[in-house]
This record gives C-alpha cells, sequence and structure tokens, in this order.
C-alpha cells in the first residue's frame, strides 16, 4: 500500500499553464482519506506554494532541491545551506556570459539583474515552449518574495538555499556544469530543462534524500512511497524509489530514471496517477 505519494510542481502537479487543476485536488483528496500523505517536491521556494497549500490540506513540502523539509503540519524539519562565497565565482562566470543567476535564501529570491531585462530573458525563454509565456512569468516572478537588483555585496549576507543559473544557450550551460563540478565538490548540480538552467545545493541536499529522511522520521517504508517528476531535479527520487513514474512530457533521460511513465501534464497525468494508486491501495 502507498502511503506517501511525492509530486513535483512545475510540469507534474501543474499543467502546461502552470495550473493546479480540480481533477487533481480530487484524486489527492482521495488519497488522503485513504490515509495517505502528499507531498510537494519542488525546486521553488516555500512561499511560492502558498497557492498550492491553502488548496490542499496537510501538504508537506520538499522544496529548494531538497534543501528545506516540512512535515505536513508546516514544522521545519531540516534545511542546508551552500557557502555564500559561491555567489562571487558564479556571477563572475555568468556575467562574462550574459547570463543571469538567481539566489535562493531564506524568505526571499534575489537577483543582481534589473527586472526588465531580467523578464526580457525570461519571456524568450518561455516563448520556445508555451503559448503565453508572459502569465508564465506572472505566475512564477510577480512576487513580493522576488527582489531585482539586488547589490551583489548584499548577497553573502544571507543564507542560501539553492543557486540557480537560467535561461542558458546549451553551449553555456555545458561550460558552466564543467567548471561548477570541478570547482565545487560538495555541491548538488541539476539541470532543469523548463528553466533552461542549472540549479546548485549543498551536497546533503536533494530531493531524494529529503523524501528518504521524512520517511525515517514518519515510520514509512521506502516501498509504500510513489514519487512522479517531470526534469532533471527529479532523478534523485524517481532513481531512489521504487514506485517512480515520469510524466509522458518529461525529457527522455528523466523518463529512463523511473521505473514507469504516466500521461503528461497535458492530460490530467497526476490526477489519472494519484486515482490509480488509490485503487491499488482499495484492493489491498
Amino acid at each position: 500500500m502507498i502511503k506517501l505519494f511525492v509530486a513535483d510542481v512545475d510540469g507534474t502537479l501543474l499543467n502546461e499553464r502552470s495550473e493546479l487543476e480540480e481533477a487533481t485536488i480530487k484524486a489527492i483528496k482521495r488519497f488522503q482519506k485513504q490515509g495517505g500523505i502528499f507531498m510537494v517536491a519542488t525546486g521553488r521556494n516555500h512561499w511560492e506554494l502558498e497557492d498550492i497549500v491553502s488548496r490542499i490540506d496537510n501538504v508537506a513540502i520538499n522544496c529548494a532541491n531538497g534543501a528545506i523539509l516540512f512535515d505536513e503540519e508546516g514544522q521545519l524539519i531540516s534545511s542546508d545551506f551552500i557557502d555564500p562565497n559561491y555567489a562571487d565565482l558564479i556571477e563572475e562566470y555568468c556575467n562574462e556570459r550574459d547570463t543571469i543567476v538567481e539566489y535562493h535564501g531564506e524568505n526571499y529570491t534575489y537577483t543582481c539583474r534589473d527586472k526588465k531585462s531580467f523578464k526580457q530573458r525570461a519571456i524568450a525563454n518561455f516563448a520556445r515552449g508555451h503559448e503565453d509565456p508572459e502569465h508564465i512569468f506572472d505566475v512564477i516572478y510577480e512576487d513580493e518574495h522576488m527582489l531585482f537588483g539586488v547589490d551583489h555585496d548584499d548577497l553573502p549576507k544571507n543564507r542560501i538555499s539553492k543557486l540557480e543559473v537560467l535561461f542558458m544557450a546549451e553551449e553555456v550551460a555545458e561550460g558552466l556544469w564543467e567548471k561548477v563540478k570541478s570547482s565545487f565538490q560538495d555541491c548538488n548540480i541539476v539541470r532543469v530543462e523548463m528553466m533552461a538552467s542549472i540549479e546548485i545545493t549543498s551536497a546533503k541536499a536533494d530531493k531524494g534524500q529529503a523524501i528518504s529522511d521524512y520517511c525515517r522520521i514518519k515510520g514509512i517504508k521506502e516501498d509504500e512511497v510513489a514519487v512522479a517528476g517531470d526534469s532533471g531535479n527529479d532523478i534523485s527520487m524517481l532513481k531512489r524509489f521504487k514506485h517512480s513514474y515520469a510524466m509522458g512530457n518529461a525529457d527522455e533521460v528523466t523518463k529512463k530514471a523511473a521505473s514507469q511513465v504516466a500521461s503528461s501534464n497535458r492530460e490530467e497525468g497526476i490526477a489519472k496517477l494519484i486515482n490509480m494508486i488509490c485503487d491499488e491501495n482499495e484492493d489491498q
């Protein structure tokens, strides 16, 4: 029987317009009525999940790619931060290549770029895969916790749960990937296709490890867990758990990491998957 269901957010829990569908909410509530615990596992920060949490009660939150973990009652379980001195090295490298860095703190996301230039780059990136890229920008970035034009000298004063380099051309991404892997041995690094980005967290922080920590605390066996995701930052959890599902809209690398492939987020894929698990739970 599945007791914990874990879903990535963008591209998995949300549809292609970054919306939480009623069918998905209904399926989650059905799972919870069976005694199941629902967890989101996301690269987002916890304050970016307020709309989701407000529509689904008792959600455990595994955010910033496993760097921050809350239980279903909103209690902080664990947090891991990276060395803020990395900001200097990454910012310098990215400025030379005209790309953008975000620094995810405890209560805010910071970027040294001004809002106008940031928005132009973001919309150009989203236009490759979305019919309404400005809407996607508004959903993700029009938030009081997003701070533009921050003085770089102020960044090391903040604890950083995740460092994210955004909207890169493929050759820049490959170069940065190699630089980070060789320079920062005590970090986790993942690729995220939707944002054309690389995300960097502490070596202790990944989605799969955070789920395992939660299971240990709650007394849940790992074969009682199902996980679903669609991108590179989901691979750590897809590989770790036996009941793992890549969404139909996932990239091929992510699909290979999962044990099964579900329908896409354009076809109510996560709702269908949760209902399937509920049916199997009822048969046991």
